[in-house]
């Protein structure tokens, strides 16, 4: 209104329509250029503006039951995140073993001279041993008949039917998370830089008309500090608005791509470290700034990417299948094609594990008790 006031004064526009179209279009492309100017906050503000997610004694998190969707939902309103009790320990043992007889596997087909990747065994954890120069080691979709069944797990389908109150949904196939022990081996810690999956601009736009959906990721074995862990920024959705408010307008900010916070953003500071007992799953909004700490432990951090969407046949305002890279429509097709899934992995499914991973339209019988976190 300043700005449209002095150019009032200065030139001559035909009209207020004109005038109020140029004052936008130079504020837009001053935010891009300079950036508005940030708000000086005490630590106290700070601290105040992301409450720490409920630790116990051990050091672990408060966990949910899968079907707890009321504490799930309240959880994810106020940190933005949940912990979720989803497998057995006997679930998450065979999914180890099932997680290394794929790696294995894809060493023989490409060739790969040297001893087997032992879980247990640094000594066969050297780069040449891995079937991927990818920095995460993993650049493969998990295909084995367990990653499956971790897929179409009751309890996960549980939790997010609870989160989203609907039961018409799409499973993610997406990747194994490996992180070697770097104990001694500097070179080895790799984490995730803090970043948001969905930029901030975006994820408001979509908080407009619905929910830019969720993450997840599912603990194989035991994730604490010394492993690495997840790390988030709790109630970072609630200062989502604020925070675009007072940071120059990215060229990102019309893409739907991710976006990784500047290591100057003072946000970096309240991040909190999320541990992981076997078998939890954390379950966070696509609107979380997050990543993942470095693994200083001699014991490997291993995890299985599993997120769940309403489907498309659900009727959301959100096309998720489209904006998914690893939704089960983009990804199924594509390795069925080249026949690259196990005959076993798919074999004996039922209707609703068919629905889930988008081999069949969920009927309209199931219903929907959508309700949107406020």
């Amino acid at each position: 209104r300043h700005c449209q006031q002095e150019i009032e004064r200065s030139i001559s526009i035909d009209t207020t329509q004109s005038l109020q179209s140029f004052v936008r279009y130079a504020h837009v492309d001053l935010l891009r250029v300079e950036g508005p100017p940030q708000k000086i906050r005490s630590e106290e503000e700070w601290q105040s503006l992301f409450p720490r997610y409920p630790t116990l004694e051990t050091g672990f998190m408060h966990c949910f039951d899968s079907s707890d969707s009321e504490g799930m939902r309240a959880a994810l309103q106020k940190y933005g995140f949940c912990v979720v009790k989803v497998l057995s320990k006997e679930e998450c043992e065979r999914s180890v073993k099932a997680m290394f007889e794929e790696i294995n596997q894809l060493r023989l087909q490409k060739g790969l001279e040297g001893p087997l990747i032992n879980v247990e065994d640094a000594s066969t954890w050297e780069d040449r041993n891995w079937p991927s120069n990818c920095k995460f080691l993993v650049d493969s979709v998990a295909l084995h008949p367990q990653a499956f069944a971790n897929r179409c797990s009751t309890k996960i389908y549980e939790a997010f039917r609870g989160i989203f109150r609907e039961a018409r949904l799409h499973v993610s196939v997406d990747k194994w998370g490996v992180a070697r022990g770097a104990q001694g081996k500097p070179r080895w810690r790799i984490g995730l830089r803090p970043h948001w999956d969905l930029n901030p601009w975006q994820c408001l736009r979509d908080f407009e008309t619905g929910d830019p959906g969720y993450q997840g990721l599912v603990a194989l074995r035991d994730q604490d500090e010394e492993t690495g862990c997840h790390l988030t920024l709790p109630g970072c959705r609630h200062f989502l608005k604020q925070w675009s408010l007072e940071r120059k307008l990215e060229k990102v900010s019309k893409s739907m791509k991710s976006f990784r916070a500047s290591p100057e953003d003072p946000l970096l500071r309240y991040l909190q470290a999320v541990p992981l007992r076997q078998g939890e799953m954390v379950i966070w909004s696509c609107a979380q700034l997050h990543g993942s700490s470095h693994n200083h432990s001699n014991k490997m951090r291993l995890s299985q990417y599993i997120r769940m969407f309403p489907a498309k046949e659900a009727g959301w305002s959100i096309n998720y299948d489209e904006r998914d890279t690893f939704s089960c429509t983009r990804v199924l097709p594509r390795v069925l094609r080249k026949g690259e899934v196990p005959q076993e992995a798919l074999e004996g499914l039922e209707q609703r594990d068919r629905c889930l991973l988008g081999l069949e339209e969920w009927p309209e019988t199931e219903q929907s008790l959508r309700k949107p976190l406020g």
